[in-house]
């Protein structure tokens, strides 16, 4: 049976911080993720998985739309995390790092080809 991304970063984050450990895995889950159905960090766990990952941070011009926030759930595959303000994504993959470098680090440019794609 595969792992989920979502229990493999529960795993490493017990591995880095015993602390959590009396926790059941839905305790810890609801302080990492914003939402069962995402892996949209909450602030915690951006703190919690900057500490342990490399991150690549992107500035947004304006906020995402409902429609790009859906995109991103869709075709980030990895950990991301959006800046209450709305001005900053940041991500954790170098994969998908790169595919928006590709496009000149627009992420709502890239969101909306891949929405169009589909």
């Amino acid at each position: 049976m595969r792992t989920s991304l979502r229990q493999q970063i529960l795993d490493e984050i017990r591995k880095e911080h015993p602390e959590f450990e009396p926790l059941t895995d839905r305790e810890l889950d609801l302080k990492i993720f914003q939402a069962p159905s995402t892996i949209r960090l909450r602030p915690f766990g951006f703190t919690i998985l900057r500490e342990m990952f490399e991150v690549y941070e992107f500035e947004l011009k304006e906020r995402l739309t409902g429609k790009e926030l859906l995109a991103l759930k869709n075709y980030v595959g990895t950990p991301y995390f959006l800046q209450t303000n709305g001005k900053k994504i940041f991500i954790f993959s170098s994969k998908s790092a790169f595919r928006l470098g590709l496009g000149g680090g627009d992420v709502k440019r890239w969101l909306n080809s891949m929405i169009s794609r589909n």
